[in-house]
């Protein structure tokens, strides 16, 4: 035997409350205006990337259409690379749904993507449903798919404008905060 005094281990639920503690310390510590418009920067490229995605749907759609029409394309290919161009899309949707930003100016510019992106949903999947049909003319889908690229183009412009407003805020207010 020892002559040391038994130490009691730190029981869980200990450990946990300090950990949840200091945890919730960070999470506060890093809110704020300049946090709000970090945090908004971050949404707004996260739109952006989506954004993309919708853009690359729309793309994908357009080649395989038009190599369809072409007779470059099998339709079992071309109805498989339009299939995971819808799932895109719509992915990009509702990834630009659920992000939420708190500037209000910013917000209207993530609106205005969710409609581009939404609005880019329905031509891909006319794609789909023309190359599912007997061959005939490819033009009305493809110029859908223009008019949603370019409603792409202007929603992806106005956020890379929104996002680096919100980046150029939110350095200016930790500047300003900083000692």
């Amino acid at each position: 035997m020892t002559n040391r005094p038994h130490r009691q281990r730190p029981r869980p639920r200990v450990a946990l409350a300090l950990v949840l503690v200091v945890g919730s310390a960070g999470v506060l510590a890093g809110c704020g205006p300049a946090a709000t418009r970090a945090d908004d920067a971050g949404a707004l490229g996260s739109v952006s990337d989506h954004l993309d995605d919708a853009s690359s749907a729309v793309a994908t759609a357009e080649l395989a259409v038009r190599a369809r029409a072409a007779g470059r394309l099998p339709a079992v290919t071309a109805d498989a690379a339009v299939g995971d161009a819808v799932e895109t899309a719509t992915g990009a949707v509702h990834g630009i749904g659920t992000l939420v930003i708190a500037a209000e100016k910013a917000d209207e510019v993530r609106g205005e993507a969710l409609d581009a992106a939404s609005a880019a949903v329905g031509p891909v999947t006319a794609a789909r449903t023309w190359l599912g049909q007997p061959p005939s003319s490819a033009d009305d889908v493809l110029r859908a798919l223009d008019e949603a690229a370019g409603g792409l183009d202007e929603a992806s412009g106005a956020v890379e404008h929104a996002e680096a407003r919100a980046k150029a805020q939110a350095r200016a207010q930790t500047e300003r905060t900083a000692p």
